[in-house]
């Protein structure tokens, strides 16, 4: 990724995008699964740690040659991958504690 400053223009594009991605996400998700409670998709992907983890992964996409649709793309499935991977660790740890 480049170290050079982000412009304030850059800086309110990038959360922009993040922000639809992580809506776009969410609504994936729900649409998938319409159990899963979409405010609370929305919440839990606009949290500033994935806000942070979404504008990295963009960004790092847009600097490897992706096309701003293609980084939006790759961010959103990894961020849709980081929930799975969280939710299956917690069910896995609940399910654990139950049984001991």
């Amino acid at each position: 990724m480049t170290s050079a400053p982000l412009t304030p223009a850059q800086v309110e594009q990038i959360g922009d995008a993040a922000g639809r991605i992580a809506a776009y996400a969410a609504r994936a998700l729900h649409d998938e699964f319409p159990h899963l409670d979409l405010e609370q998709l929305v919440e839990t992907f606009t949290r500033p740690v994935a806000v942070e983890g979404v504008s990295r992964l963009y960004l790092a996409a847009i600097d490897g040659g992706s096309t701003p649709g293609e980084a939006a793309g790759k961010a959103g499935m990894a961020l849709i991958h980081a929930w799975t991977e969280a939710r299956l660790a917690a069910k896995a740890a609940a399910k654990a504690a139950r049984t001991v």
